[in-house]
């Protein structure tokens, strides 16, 4: 776990608040009426560090199951040495990723008939139960079993001997939508396969955005993502839930210079210097996850202050128009919030014409994470 006191020898880094992400769970948590939090970690923790994250709320708050996308991400999880926590992949797995299901102890979601076989038999050979969680399709058409197969999914799993069903759950396609006619159906189709369910299964299906705003979803569990982070696009939901962002990304100037009168900055010489004006080089570009796309129309913080981005974004760098007294080695501010000013992910996932789910997740592995707690 990197410290506070190395950001010092970094160019660019995003500091990870954990203090912020508990009081996000718990606010979340008191809006569900003490439902059971699944805080989904998939993609790296939506780029704030899964390993970090996990094992700071499994202490923290004793959350024992996390949801994934992906086999790699929990196999990635357990050879950190992540232990004493479900990881349920909620993508699904292929056959060839058995073999990792079983010596990791990982979760999968079911909804394919021979894979289900196929697992039982790797887990028999292993002596080992291995729990599943089967998804539903009740409109988002992408995985799952239709609400009426359930009855007879149920009966395929009792035959195998080595494969618990733990829970059912769906996922919703348009809960962050104003005009939302979806959610309720999906939830109500969820709440007819509840009837065949063996006893002991649990239910899960809210979101971040249902969360925030249908009630009748939350189920036994809910399934939160984004808004664990502090972040949630839809403007109009912003007020149901009172968030605090997680992660501040920062970067320094790395070199301030003179711009004369007619030249140009950057590739392909998008921007020219109607005057002599000075401009300041920061050390993130697309490389880092700092979008293309906000060529010539964002802005970082320098000293609490708006530093126009100018000049096509490069892989490492971006040039700014920065305000006076700019020095080599000056923090820059990007996204989050630090003693002289904020700026909102949102905001700047707009201006890229994106979500912040693509700017957090774009930060890739070279920008050093630092926890604060």
């Amino acid at each position: 776990m990197a410290l506070l006191s190395e950001r010092g020898s970094l160019l660019t880094w995003a500091e990870i608040n954990l203090s912020a992400l508990r009081h996000n769970i718990l606010e979340i948590r008191k809006k569900t009426r003490g439902r059971e939090i699944i805080p989904v970690i998939k993609a790296g923790a939506y780029g704030h560090g899964a390993y970090e994250c996990c094992k700071y709320l499994s202490e923290e708050l004793e959350i024992n199951n996390f949801g994934l996308a992906r086999v790699i991400e929990g196999a990635a999880l357990r050879r950190a040495g992540l232990t004493g926590v479900s990881l349920i992949i909620l993508s699904g797995f292929f056959k060839g990723e058995i073999a990792d299901i079983i010596k990791y102890s990982l979760e999968p979601s079911v909804f394919l008939e021979n894979e289900l076989k196929l697992l039982n038999l790797a887990a028999a050979a292993a002596d080992k139960i291995i729990s599943v969680h089967l998804k539903i399709n009740t409109g988002m058409n992408r995985l799952g079993i239709k609400p009426e197969e359930a009855p007879g999914f149920f009966k395929l799993i009792k035959k195998y001997k080595n494969i618990n069903l733990r829970s059912v759950y769906t996922h919703f396609a348009n809960a962050d939508l104003k005009n939302d006619a979806m959610t309720k159906k999906q939830a109500a189709r969820l709440l007819q396969v509840k009837k065949s369910t063996p006893a002991g299964v649990f239910f899960h299906a809210a979101s971040s955005a249902a969360a925030a705003r249908y009630p009748d979803t939350y189920f036994d569990a809910v399934r939160p993502g984004i808004a664990i982070y502090g972040s949630l696009d839809a403007e109009f939901l912003k007020s149901s839930l009172n968030l605090k962002p997680v992660m501040t990304l920062k970067s320094r100037v790395i070199n301030v210079l003179t711009l004369e009168k007619g030249e140009s900055v950057s590739y392909a010489g998008l921007y020219r210097a109607k005057r002599r004006e000075t401009i300041a080089i920061v050390a993130i570009g697309y490389g880092d996850g700092f979008p293309r796309s906000l060529t010539n129309k964002w802005h970082v913080m320098i000293k609490g202050k708006k530093a126009p981005c100018i000049g096509r974004v490069c892989m490492d760098l971006i040039a700014v128009k920065p305000p006076a007294g700019v020095k080599t080695g000056d923090e820059v501010l990007i996204l989050g919030k630090d003693k002289n000013g904020a700026i909102k992910v949102e905001d700047m996932a707009a201006a890229a014409g994106t979500i912040s789910y693509e700017i957090f997740t774009g930060i890739n592995a070279r920008v050093k994470r630092i926890y604060i707690k």
